[in-house]
């Protein structure tokens, strides 16, 4: 499926794009399994890829928000690579 993210007028940026570490966990993700869209990086006008990490089994009972904090901090130190890469 492809997931098409937009922003509030108030959190984009000068652009009118949503800014780097954009994550959408409510609304439209699957009532039964802990999921959430998250956007890795800046982007040009239709250019970024969401990344949908889902989590089938909690075995270290970490709070909800971990995963997104973990993943933020990951791609916001590594902003600057000259590779791509994923996580």
């Amino acid at each position: 499926h492809r997931v098409r993210s937009g922003c509030h007028p108030n959190d984009a940026d000068s652009s009118g794009i949503s800014q780097l570490g954009m994550i959408v966990d409510k609304l439209i993700g699957d009532p039964f399994l802990y999921n959430l869209l998250f956007q890795s990086q800046a982007s040009l006008n239709g250019t970024s890829c969401c990344i949908r990490y889902l989590d089938l089994k909690d075995e270290t009972n970490h709070a909800v928000d971990d995963p997104q904090n973990i993943a933020n901090s990951v791609y916001s130190a590594s902003q600057r690579a000259t590779e791509s890469f994923g996580i």
